[in-house]
């Protein structure tokens, strides 16, 4: 008896050392890189549009990492405050370039403080104008990578098959309900990591406001303190919802993972301090066979360990592991 309890005691503690280091793993990194940025590849800058019935025409930017004699493009898609810059999508263009393929960093409409709009989490028609610009066309293979919203978009986007050349997908801790990751994004305990992504999407509402692109001021927006009441002051009402619940349930792809055709994988973290596993098992469930999800116990929420293995013949590090479970469908 007494042996049990020392194994539950060294569990309990072992578990809450994991837990702590998913925090650390999401703080960390994210601290070392606005200190000094990642080494990117060789990209130049790039530029398309799509037309929008309420505003027009909105223009999208990236950066696009060609690797000569590469037919093959890995669409890379940031979380909710990030963009094209964001050090994790550095480092997948870094990967994919090492693996032999070019790759389009895509900043979602306005995520990169231009001001042409917002962005929510079903827009897959960014990536669909993205894919149709004229310098991404010659691509005979497309694979898309995301991470956290971005990554639930390239699923949504995977299920939708926004276009014919896209063959594999994979989502980095996504969210895949939109209710029930804002549910647990909202508590208490995670105002810590609100308060910084509420900052940067503030001041990419900000551009669109002073452009005249939404209809709610941004002094009542700032606010909001928590997603669902900001969900509802900017999502519903720039792209016409009727409510809060019509959109999460409108938009998210967890309904939908019976329908998906392609290979499409999920990299998900036990301890992941934003979108907890909770939110996610009863979506993997009644996902279908198209669906891979591998869990790990060590990281953060989209930031891991360079020595990170996924059971993948490739060098360690998420980026690289994921980008040769891509390549291999």
């Amino acid at each position: 008896m007494a042996d049990m309890r020392r194994a539950r005691a060294k569990d309990g503690i072992r578990w809450s050392r994991n837990r702590l280091s998913g925090h650390l793993w999401t703080i960390g990194p994210a601290l070392l890189t606005s200190i000094r940025a990642p080494h990117a590849p060789p990209g130049r800058p790039f530029q398309t549009s799509l037309p929008d019935p309420a505003l027009g025409k909105v223009r999208l930017s990236g950066i696009l990492s060609e690797v000569e004699g590469s037919d093959t493009l890995v669409l890379i898609v940031h979380g909710l405050s990030g963009n094209a810059l964001s050090p994790y999508c550095t480092y997948a263009a870094r990967a994919v370039a090492r693996a032999g393929f070019s790759s389009l960093r895509l900043s979602m409409r306005g995520a990169d403080f231009s001001g042409e709009d917002i962005f929510h989490g079903g827009t897959t028609e960014d990536l669909r104008a993205a894919l149709s610009a004229p310098e991404i066309v010659r691509y005979r293979r497309i694979l898309l990578l995301g991470y956290s919203v971005g990554g639930h978009i390239v699923l949504r986007a995977a299920i939708d098959e926004v276009d014919p050349r896209v063959q594999a997908a994979a989502a980095i801790c996504p969210p895949l309900d939109l209710d029930a990751a804002t549910v647990a994004f909202d508590h208490p305990s995670r105002r810590p990591y609100r308060r910084p992504i509420f900052r940067d999407l503030n001041r990419a509402y900000r551009a669109a406001a002073a452009r005249g692109r939404v209809h709610v001021a941004p002094s009542r927006v700032e606010r909001a303190r928590s997603s669902r009441e900001r969900d509802s002051l900017t999502v519903v009402v720039r792209f016409g919802f009727r409510s809060i619940k019509e959109y999460y349930e409108r938009e998210s792809v967890a309904p939908r993972l019976h329908r998906l055709r392609m290979p499409a994988l999920v990299v998900a973290n036990v301890h992941d301090p934003i979108v907890p596993p909770a939110t996610l098992t009863p979506a993997l469930r009644k996902a279908s066979s198209a669906l891979s999800t591998l869990w790990t116990n060590r990281g953060g929420h989209v930031y891991f360990p360079s020595d990170l293995h996924l059971r993948q013949p490739a060098p360690p590090g998420l980026e690289s592991q994921v980008t040769h479970w891509l390549a291999s469908h």
